[in-house]
């Protein structure tokens, strides 16, 4: 089960989005866009954890090794 979008590992995937090695081709191009957007102002940073949250949500019953990698 996902974490709320207010949980502060989102942040941490955010701010370092080269940190994982996601198996899921769509969650590698979004990740590679936002290592892309470094340094962020607070609002790109917030629209870039919803983003990812997002895709999280939407594709997680594609992503469960994603997901136990990230949240364990």
């Amino acid at each position: 089960m996902l974490p709320g979008p207010n949980d502060s590992r989102w942040g941490a995937i955010v701010d370092d989005p080269n940190r994982f090695s996601f198996s899921f081709l769509a969650l590698r191009i979004l990740m590679q866009r936002i290592s892309r957007r470094s340094p962020m102002s607070p609002a790109e940073r917030t629209a870039a954890i919803d983003e990812v949250y997002a895709c999280f949500k939407k594709n997680e019953p594609l992503i469960a090794a994603d997901i136990t990698a990230v949240f364990g």
